[in-house]
């Protein structure tokens, strides 16, 4: 018999327009893996990491983080707010190379913390990679620092600080302090 104790389960949504890099992100944190035939993300689709965790007070912990990657397409509205619903975590996600899904960030961040207002949220610009970058890193921390989140400059091809996003992610969270 395993004296193990059931992980702790923790669910993560991710949010932005369509083609920003969300999938891209969660796979590349789950599976290491980076797959640049892209396609648009039906409605939603999920996947899960177990991680350890130390908590401040220096209990180990199992966590099984179930990430949620929601389609970006307008027609999905009411489904979001669905699978929103009990997300400790939200990605809000924007494509560096694409102004438009920079001016949306704030209505994707709004959507989220109206259902999920006590979560730990981060501000994350993907495809750094890229060199046709329009929107500058001023842009995304002064947007960051209006809405109280923290920001994060990755690169889902490269795996540039997305090992980061999500372990800031989880590090933050308050009911893990005094678990």
């Amino acid at each position: 018999m395993d004296d193990e104790p059931s992980p702790l389960l923790l669910k993560l949504v991710a949010l932005g327009d369509w083609g920003v890099g969300k999938t891209s992100c969660i796979k590349r944190y789950t599976d290491n893996i980076f797959n640049a035939d892209y396609k648009s993300t039906i409605g939603t689709a999920f996947s899960l990491k177990t991680i350890d965790h130390t908590n401040p007070s220096g209990r180990r912990l199992r966590i099984r983080l179930v990430l949620w990657d929601l389609a970006g397409q307008p027609s999905y509205n009411e489904l979001r707010r669905r699978y929103m619903a009990g997300a400790m975590m939200g990605l809000i996600v924007y494509d560096v190379t694409r102004p438009p899904t920079f001016m949306t960030a704030h209505e994707w961040f709004m959507k989220f913390v109206a259902v999920c207002p006590t979560a730990s949220v981060a501000l994350v610009a993907n495809k750094i990679d890229m060199e046709t970058r329009l929107v500058p890193i001023q842009a995304g921390k002064m947007l960051a620092e209006w809405l109280k989140v923290r920001y994060f400059e990755v690169s889902a091809k490269t795996g540039e600080n997305i090992e980061e996003v999500f372990t800031d992610l989880v590090v933050r969270l308050p009911e893990l302090r005094d678990i």
